[in-house]
């Protein structure tokens, strides 16, 4: 191939944009991407190699020219690492990315496949999406965009470690020893050695691979997908969009330890809600491989609503309650986690035990949450006789946050006036009574021993004594171990409570009624 400039690059013809027929981009930017997703589908390494080989041969390229491709990759390369070290330091960037809602992440991935399809110095343009099935906006957007981000810091790993930082796929890789006759290989070749055509076939797919992958954005010419991306959300950072105002009035207007765990939280997220037995409550993932649940055909045909069973068993059992709305009314049992379920997002995870208690509490008219509301609740398991006696006087005073004992066993009425901190202890509080989570205790104790200790007829050691009758013996071991470790965090109110409290109004305070 006869040496060019970036402006003079060659470039081959339509390949696997024109076979699958893909949407012109400029069009319908999401049918181009659901068209290329459906390819890539379809695809093995051994065809995207076998189209490429019709264009490429042994006079292609001299070894000058694949030194030269090398070069200018890791050219590339070594100035996307070093905007990413920039960018993804300090873990601003990952907590704005993973708060944002998927369709915001999704358009910042479009932008950054859109600029790396249409970069004028790569050899196959929009075609290189072929060589790349790792580089997908479903595999980003993967548990709430954490996809993404493992993503980025791999990159950052194999440039670290190899020269030429090629990124590993397995799907890729295979082609690299792949023994397929239409690489003209000799039936009589008992080595199976691949030609020189072949081994410079592979070299160049995977050059263009990770050429598309990578990117250096100071350089419009090279703007590429991982970087082209990156900008896209950098742009919208300081120039803000809608979706990402909200973003960033959370990460500007909280804590760094609040936003951080916030969007942790958020990848926990459920992309889809549950398929359950509308009898039994089961999922096909609690049955086992190979179990093909069934719908009532009557509600589906005539209202188009599924209502779903494991097994003809279980709908015959359900029958009795399911027929007063059959083919009549939409009507399920909003099992949790089902599409019904309007907490559905919120099952299992981080966030499964506070989504179990909200689907528990009674709401106003509004759709707010009267913080008074957020009770005991029932326990999952046997509470001991001390706890078993505080439920019951909470759930007598729904104004009380919690009692202490003195010594001599006289109550004193806990009441927490800041309104964060009230619902925050209160999350804790029904958790740890409900036994719905090992969570909630330490910080629960932490703010009652920084407000109450010294109060008249307390102290630590009176309250400790009471905790430990109430939660177990190792309570005192837990929550002095919780204390030392708030102090190493540096939380500026002395609890992880009072720290949240602020933070959590912000961000959820429209949610309750005081």
């Amino acid at each position: 191939m006869a040496s060019t400039t970036e402006d003079q690059a060659v470039k081959f013809p339509p390949l696997f944009s024109k076979k699958f027929n893909i949407t012109n981009i400029k069009q319908d930017i999401l049918k181009w991407d659901k068209d290329w997703e459906a390819a890539i589908a379809s695809l093995t390494a051994a065809d995207v190699l076998k189209e490429i080989s019709y264009l490429l041969d042994d006079s292609f390229l001299t070894p000058d020219d694949l030194k030269s491709l090398h070069l200018d990759l890791r050219i590339i390369q070594e100035g996307a690492a070093r905007n990413l070290r920039k960018i993804l330091h300090g873990g601003r960037f990952n907590t704005i990315w993973l708060l944002l809602g998927a369709s915001e992440q999704r358009r910042h991935i479009l932008q950054g496949l859109e600029k790396a399809s249409e970069a004028p110095s790569t050899l196959l343009g929009q075609d290189n999406r072929a060589l790349c099935p790792d580089v997908t906006v479903s595999n980003f957007l993967s548990e709430g965009g954490k996809g993404f981000i493992g993503f980025l810091t791999r990159f950052l790993e194999v440039f670290d470690s190899s020269d030429p930082a090629f990124l590993p796929n397995s799907w890729w890789e295979q082609a690299s020893d792949l023994p397929n006759s239409w690489w003209k290989q000799t039936s009589n070749d008992a080595s199976r050695q691949r030609p020189e055509g072949t081994k410079m076939v592979f070299e160049v797919a995977t050059i263009c691979r990770n050429k598309f992958i990578g990117g250096f954005f100071s350089l419009i010419k090279h703007c590429f997908f991982l970087l082209a991306s990156l900008e896209s959300i950098l742009r919208d950072i300081i120039h803000p969009s809608v979706g990402m105002k909200d973003v960033l009035n959370i990460v500007d207007n909280t804590g760094a330890d609040f936003a951080h765990s916030l969007a942790q939280a958020k990848t926990t997220l459920r992309d889809k809600p549950l398929v359950r037995c509308e009898n039994c409550t089961k999922t096909p993932e609690d049955i086992g491989e190979g179990v093909r649940f069934m719908v009532c055909s009557t509600c589906r045909t005539k209202l188009k609503f599924q209502v779903h069973y494991c097994s003809q068993s279980c709908q015959k059992d359900d029958w009795p309650v399911h027929k007063k709305a059959c083919g009549k009314k939409e009507v399920s049992k909003g099992l949790s986690g089902t599409k019904d379920d309007n907490l559905w997002q919120f099952s299992g995870g981080q966030m499964g035990p506070i989504a179990d208690m909200m689907r528990n509490i009674p709401t106003n008219q509004d759709g707010t949450v009267d913080i008074a509301n957020v009770g005991v609740g029932p326990c999952k398991g046997r509470r001991s006789p001390a706890a078993e006696r505080q439920a019951e006087m909470l759930e007598a005073d729904k104004e009380a946050d919690y009692f202490l004992f003195t010594a001599s066993d006289v109550p004193v009425r806990f009441v927490i006036d800041d309104p964060g901190a009230k619902m925050v202890f209160r999350i804790n509080r029904r958790m740890i009574m409900t036994q719905t989570a090992d969570s909630g205790l330490e910080p629960m104790a932490e703010y009652m021993l920084k407000h109450m200790s010294g109060f008249p007829g307390l102290s630590r050691d009176i309250i400790f004594k009471q905790l430990c009758a109430e939660y177990g013996n190792n309570t005192t071991r837990k929550v002095v171990e919780w204390e030392r470790k708030s102090r190493e965090r540096g939380v500026s109110t002395g609890t992880v409570i009072g720290s949240l409290s602020k933070d959590f109004m912000k961000v959820f305070g429209h949610t309750f009624s005081k």
